[in-house]
């Protein structure tokens, strides 16, 4: 079977917990084609894995680029580009309209039709020659008349974020018979192309929650109230319609199945894969360090709120002037700034001399193995590998209570500790409790490594993982003939009103011409 696994800012360019997902996806399962391809900041980026035999092609497509030229203006291309800013107003309309079904439908239309529109012509060019400033404006004049006025900088801004993601629907897939978007948003649009333009199947996996982590992104972005009201409320019909267009939605956590029944999701096609990982790769690791030392195994970026983890250990060490903390990880391009302010606030607090940033260690087991118990403070996650990882080798944990952490642990509490995001003091607390505490610990510690075997090993993942490539195939609809693929112009209906997409979204889909 070919599978096209289309991820965003993670594999094959970073590391941390999603890229690991997707290595063993293409490693676990060697009998199948696949190809890569990464939705990256510039498409320049070092690629930091290596190539499994299975993967025949890989395509760094860049986000935010050089842009394209604008297309031509000439015979044909004034009403292609008239069809492209219709379908752009009608997408933003219904991005800022009261939620609900018709507006989602309709921008599922004005996706379908953008999609449509660029066959023959890249969407990236369309929308250098037209862009969505003009549209940002009028659906904000007409559904948040009540709302602080808009300014044109603030619409050129979300438009720009905007239309630079609508513009991955270039990405080159190539003919295959499954895709896998490894989450919502910007990869599902790649996704979503190919389901429109020639019947693929599209799959969806979650990870963290993309809409949430949107959120939380943009909120520490510098950017204003109205760009960040105007952009998330794309993303979020975006991921509406991925949802509802996707042949299955494949969450790692129950916890991630709320967000798709309150996005509207068909909770009958959401199927949860909890990740898992061999456990012959990760023996339990035995003695502990002499000193008594927290452990943290992860990527230095702002959704691993390590500002609390320092505030916390700051009180820890109060209470317990021997310990100690250890940040082992890698610092993503982008992230200089986030690592810079950690260090800043563990010199603020007085604990430089106990802190101890390690950088990317070789696997997570030789970090895992430094720690007596291993930490992470994330504020969203889908299911941390770091918690998984931990549990196999044989270490207690304190994590806080954010995405599917829980579900890695059992119910009763013996196998690991939760507490709340963003509360250093209970934070504090559990680590000071398990470290005074050897026999909890080292209880806890086994009792971890017995559920790990019981409920998170690779080969249960990749076993589900096969069943639904293999429905997804089956049900694949056929491509569409070449006179259809090939119709990339509105001939003469063009658009001027909204409503009237549905009709041009027809006529490109093979219909009355």
């Amino acid at each position: 079977m070919r599978i096209a696994l289309v991820t965003e800012g993670t594999y094959p360019t970073v590391t941390g917990g999603v890229s690991t997902w997707c290595d063993q996806l293409l490693r676990g399962m060697p009998e199948h084609d696949w190809s890569v391809v990464a939705l990256t900041a510039t498409g320049s980026e070092p690629v930091v894995w290596e190539r499994p035999p299975s993967v025949s092609s890989v395509v760094l497509f860049p986000m935010w680029g050089e842009l394209p030229p604008p297309a031509r203006r000439g015979r044909g291309g004034s009403d292609l580009l008239l069809g492209v800013q219709q379908a752009l107003h009608a997408l933003w309309d219904a991005a800022l309209a009261p939620d609900g079904p018709d507006a989602v439908s309709q921008a599922r239309t004005a996706l379908r039709t953008l999609v449509l529109l660029s066959r023959d012509v890249r969407l990236g060019s369309l929308l250098t020659a037209r862009g969505s400033a003009s549209a940002v404006l009028t659906a904000w004049r007409d559904r948040c008349a009540d709302q602080p006025r808009m300014s044109v900088a603030e619409a050129v801004t979300a438009s720009i974020v905007v239309d630079r993601m609508l513009s991955v629907v270039d990405a080159p897939l190539g003919p295959v018979d499954v895709v896998h978007a490894a989450s919502n948003g910007a990869a599902a649009l790649v996704g979503l192309a190919a389901r429109w333009r020639q019947g693929t199947p599209l799959l969806l996996s979650e990870h963290g929650v993309y809409l949430r982590e949107r959120y939380l992104a943009l909120d520490d972005g510098g950017y204003s109230w109205a760009e960040r009201r105007a952009v998330t409320a794309v993303v979020r019909r975006i991921c509406e319609v991925a949802y509802r267009e996707s042949e299955q939605v494949l969450p790692v956590s129950d916890f991630n199945q709320r967000w798709i029944r309150r996005l509207g999701g068909e909770l009958t096609r959401a199927v949860t894969i909890r990740n898992g990982v061999q456990p012959d790769l990760y023996e339990p690791v035995g003695d502990e360090p002499e000193v008594p030392t927290l452990s943290f195994v992860g990527r230095i970026d702002p959704l691993k709120d390590l500002h609390t983890l320092v505030r916390a250990f700051a009180l820890l060490r109060d209470r317990l002037p021997a310990a100690r903390l250890r940040l082992f990880g890698p610092v993503p391009l982008g992230n200089e700034a986030y690592r810079d302010s950690v260090v800043d606030l563990v010199e603020e607090l007085g604990v430089t001399e106990a802190v101890t940033f390690e950088g990317p260690s070789d696997g997570s087991r030789p970090a895992i193995a430094a720690g007596s118990v291993v930490v992470l403070s994330s504020i969203s996650e889908g299911l941390p590998f770091t918690v998984i990882e931990a549990m196999m080798c044989g270490r207690a944990t304190v994590s806080t209570d954010v995405g599917g952490v829980a579900e890695c642990l059992d119910p009763e509490g013996r196998t690991g500790v939760v507490v709340p995001a963003r509360d250093p003091q209970a934070f504090a607390d559990a680590c000071l409790d398990l470290l005074t505490d050897t026999d909890r610990r080292r209880a806890m510690a086994a009792a971890a490594r017995e559920h790990a075997l019981a409920t998170a090993t690779l080969d249960r993942a990749l076993s589900t993982y096969r069943s639904v490539y293999d429905a997804a195939a089956a049900s694949a609809t056929p491509q569409l003939p070449s006179h259809v693929r090939t119709a990339a112009r509105p001939s003469r209906i063009v658009p001027r009103d909204p409503a009237d997409l549905v009709l041009l979204d027809s006529q490109l889909a093979g219909g009355t011409r």
